[in-house]
């Protein structure tokens, strides 16, 4: 006879349930034991579930009454019960709608902020349109569409070495970064900023001149890093599609803010006093400098207007 602890560390087969035989393959998978027993429980529970209700209209007593049975309703069988919301009153209405103007409005002028500084750090930013530049509209297709669709303008500038000007004192634009390799080139481009041909004006303050190092100057050269030019422009692309796309997703929520400003304040102008009229209806109307739409016509979308009367205030 065989140990039971033996005959539990032997591998057995295991059993399983047949499948659904392939001419009843049309009614779908076969029900197993398990799927049996949960449609079984519940089956019984609804059985169980119908005997107390029938218990209960029984046992009932007929003169059994309470308020529920004149208040609650129902509708296609689904009870219907109130709340208990009480409406707000039409001031206190006014007051909130006020507050939500005013949040909106605050909204408002920070994007506007936003959205300056962004115009602002893209006109910096810009590639340069000059003839050292090997940047083109062709290249940077994407950012000029992008640029054209919001109203951006970029100013080109010409920073290929020479100054348009004939005079040889003429300061940059305001705004216009001059990068220099060294301490020779910066005094240089001060001395023609400032407009005195070379000279540079010096002031004595009566301070003692200072007196070079041994250290300074057994100073060897530093040694010339090269710089990626091809990188550095890589990274600039993509920082300026970064602040595009920032500025595309706050001017989209800006107007959706406007919207929103105008419809509170025209709600709460029509929960004030005074007679209001529509003045007109909204739809589409035509527009030659909308967009063509699908059928090629140019229209755009106007709200509805309306029109109050004049009252004597004082």
């Amino acid at each position: 006879m065989v140990n039971s602890s033996l005959r539990n560390a032997m591998a057995r087969r295991n059993h399983k349930e047949r499948a659904q035989p392939l001419n009843r393959a049309k009614f779908g998978l076969l029900e197993k034991h398990k799927d049996y027993v949960l449609r079984a429980r519940d089956y019984k529970s609804k059985q169980d579930r119908i005997r107390k209700l029938r218990e209960k209209a029984a046992f009932r007593n007929k003169d059994e009454f309470y308020w529920g049975m004149v208040k609650d309703k129902t509708k296609g069988g689904v009870a219907v019960a109130d709340r208990g919301n009480e409406s707000l009153s039409t001031d206190l209405v006014k007051i909130l709608k006020t507050q939500d103007l005013g949040y909106v409005r605050v909204q408002i002028a920070k994007d506007e902020k936003k959205i300056t500084k962004l115009r602002a750090e893209l006109e910096i930013t810009a590639p340069v349109a000059g003839p050292s530049s090997e940047w083109t509209a062709a290249s940077e297709l994407a950012e000029v569409e992008k640029l054209a669709e919001m109203g951006i303008v970029l100013q080109p500038r010409d920073v290929s070495g020479g100054r348009k000007g004939k005079g040889k004192g003429k300061a940059p634009a305001a705004g216009h970064v001059v990068f220099v390799d060294g301490r020779t080139e910066y005094d240089e481009e001060e001395n023609e900023a400032s407009g005195s041909g070379g000279q540079q004006e010096v002031v004595d303050l009566g301070w003692a001149a200072p007196t070079p190092s041994k250290k300074r100057k057994e100073k060897q050269p530093e040694p010339v890093v090269e710089i990626d030019q091809e990188a550095i422009e890589e990274e600039a692309r993509a920082h300026r599609l970064e602040l595009l796309t920032d500025l595309s997703a706050y001017l989209a929520r800006l107007k959706l803010l406007r919207q929103a400003e105008a419809k509170l304040s025209t709600t709460k102008s029509l929960m004030g006093k005074g007679a209001a009229t529509k003045a007109r209806q909204a739809g589409f109307v035509e527009d030659e400098n909308a967009p063509e739409d699908r059928n090629g016509e140019k229209k755009r979308y106007q709200a509805k207007m309306w029109k109050w009367k004049l009252e004597r205030r004082r």
